[in-house]
């Protein structure tokens, strides 16, 4: 009786799905973390290819959302019965734009990965799974009210992206604020950039040439930061400023929020359903 009791009482607190989201999540992320920790010690092939398997969760997530969007255009602009419904629903073209959008957000999640989360973040990030997991559950029931059937998935699945989005960057800049920095304000900007081109200590040769741009690319608005700022008006402003220089993450957030997303998508399966009148996807 006490062992049923117990299960009753857990299975009101949590669903079925959301212990497989939950699952499912905490895997991501174990596998995320263990990519960062081998990808200095990879060659450029399997480096190739860990983005290749990050790039096709990404890419099916982002051509699923898109396709819906242009149904829910075509139907407010054209009748069901003209021909352009099916010729604009979205095909190669669209395909390859996913694709190319995909493929950034996958390397952005790559070098993030080679350059190293802060275990604090890890940390965070799996004492969120079931946070993530109950809100994404209450994101769809209480949008049922106002979203259509059809697209309740999406939108739910975008709201919490957002919301976890907009929560997670401002955390992380907050924190950065407390992080240590380089003194640059007695370097050239021409040093800068050597010292931030340094060559990266990874076996791949792609890997490492990506990875000194990103540093570069990091390096250059903190120089800016620490000749420029000072003459910034008002403290508001400087440490808004100071928390979109040093936030290292915000690269890093936005492709996992996607692929948390389509994790979710499939546990739940939300899966893409075709246009009525129409026998191919």
């Amino acid at each position: 009786m006490q062992t049923l009791s117990y299960r009753h009482w857990v299975g009101r607190l949590v669903s079925q799905e959301e212990l497989r989201l939950m699952l499912a999540l905490l895997v991501l992320l174990v596998v995320l973390l263990a990519i960062g920790g081998v990808l200095p010690r990879l060659s450029d092939g399997p480096v190739v290819l860990v983005w290749v398997l990050l790039w096709l969760p990404l890419l099916g997530l982002l051509f699923w959302r898109r396709r819906l969007a242009r149904r829910a255009w075509l139907r407010v602009y054209l009748r069901d019965t003209s021909p352009w419904s099916a010729r604009l629903r979205g095909g190669v073209l669209m395909l390859l734009g996913q694709a190319l959008l995909a493929a950034v957000f996958a390397l952005a999640l790559l070098l993030s990965l080679a350059r190293g989360i802060a275990p604090s973040v890890w940390v965070v990030l799996i004492l969120s799974v079931p946070l993530w997991s109950k809100v994404w559950t209450l994101a769809g029931r209480g949008l049922q009210r106002h979203a259509s059937p059809e697209f309740l998935p999406v939108t739910a699945g975008r709201a919490v992206v957002w919301a976890s989005g907009i929560v997670l960057v401002l955390g992380l800049g907050i924190r950065s604020l407390w992080q240590p920095v380089p003194d640059l304000g007695e370097v050239t900007l021409y040093d800068t950039v050597r010292h931030y081109a340094a060559e990266q200590d990874v076996r791949s040769t792609v890997l490492g040439g990506l990875l000194s741009v990103f540093a570069v690319l990091e390096g250059v608005p903190h120089w800016l930061a620490q000749h420029w700022f000072d003459g910034l008006p008002g403290l508001g402003l400087k440490v808004i400023a100071w928390m979109v220089v040093l936030v290292r993450e915000w690269l890093f957030v936005w492709p996992l929020l996607l692929l948390c997303a389509a994790v979710s998508h499939m546990v739940y399966r939300h899966e893409h359903r075709h246009e009525p009148g129409h026998s191919g996807p």
